[in-house]
């Protein structure tokens, strides 16, 4: 048996703009994603002498479907793309550990962290740790690109997660640039017990008019946020008249407590606060640790929000 170890971690989105629908059917996004410390955790458990099958486990959280996890499907989608690639090219079949055409048994336990329908990639980062698992046992049989493209058919997350860190991520999502760091801000993180539902968030979306873009002034913030060095607060908030989230309006409507955190948290001093993805999780950044700290606990006395997930976290 191998055993691999990794960990899974969260995102938020800094900011989000939905710019038109794409000739496939999928939105055109235009976001900058920031990887959290936050995580998953998840072990897998690879036996090349069992007959192939599969196998996953997830603790730590009742709101998750192990037949729904992405983890599957990542799993599937590269072996079927190897299966593929080996029948064309010989030489990734001598390297694999191909057997008969066949793949290994596969286990996996999934622990938990990272609450579902809440706009952080829980489930597209857990896959992605699965790609990159994968990807090692079988001795690099991908180029980056296909790695990329076969993550961005898993989901429209999972390519931010095989880089991490700080990227503009355009189109469905393939598309990565990765940016200069933005480690090191405090968060807070509000998440209700309710979720969003996405695809409905983006039919309200198309029910009305888009928001306008000017992609000429995002291109020179995110050159500016890509060439200057110093604190990464004080850099990401020089670009504050265009950070916003064009899923919030539809989002705020169907959940208003999704509203209510957002007006709380700046209400405890935050600098910087937005809904990320299409919710229903609200982020909040702090000048530093200690006012962090005074929000979690004013969060956390607070009766509106007695049911909601609380998390202390970190861009890294």
């Amino acid at each position: 048996m191998d055993s691999y170890e990794i960990t899974a971690n969260a995102k938020i989105n800094l900011f989000l703009r939905v710019c038109g629908i794409l000739p496939n059917g999928y939105h055109s996004l235009y976001s900058v994603m920031q990887e959290i410390d936050l995580s998953d955790s998840l072990t897998v458990n690879i036996y090349p002498e069992r007959e192939e099958g599969f196998e996953i486990k997830c603790i730590g959280r009742d709101d998750i479907d192990p037949e729904k996890n992405l983890c599957r499907k990542a799993r599937d989608r590269f072996f079927s793309s190897l299966r593929k690639k080996a029948s064309a090219d010989p030489s990734v079949s001598n390297a694999s550990v191909l057997k008969n055409g066949t793949f290994p048994y596969i286990e996996m336990v999934l622990t938990k962290r990272i609450p579902s329908e809440s706009g952080m990639g829980g489930g597209s980062s857990d896959a992605a740790a699965v790609l990159m698992v994968l990807q090692e046992h079988f001795g690099d049989p991908f180029t980056e690109s296909e790695l990329n493209q076969l993550a961005v058919n898993v989901g429209a997350d999972v390519p931010f997660f095989l880089y991490g860190g700080t990227c503009l991520c355009e189109r469905v999502g393939e598309d990565i640039k990765v940016l200069d760091s933005l480690a090191g801000i405090p968060l807070l993180i509000v998440k209700p017990s309710v979720g969003v539902s996405t695809p409905e968030c983006f039919r309200a979306i198309d029910s009305r008019p888009l928001p306008p873009f000017d992609h000429g002034r995002y291109s020179e913030y995110i050159n500016s946020l890509n060439s200057e060095g110093g604190d990464p607060l004080a850099r990401f908030l020089k670009g504050a008249d265009l950070l916003t989230n064009d899923l919030e309006a539809p989002s705020f409507e169907k959940l208003p407590e999704i509203s209510d955190i957002r007006e709380a948290l700046l209400g405890t001093g935050a600098v910087y606060s937005r809904m990320t993805g299409s919710g229903s999780a609200v982020f909040a950044m702090y000048e530093d640790g200690n006012a962090r700290d005074r929000a979690y606990e004013q969060i956390r006395n607070d009766e509106r929000f007695s049911d909601c997930d609380v998390f202390s976290s970190d861009t890294i």
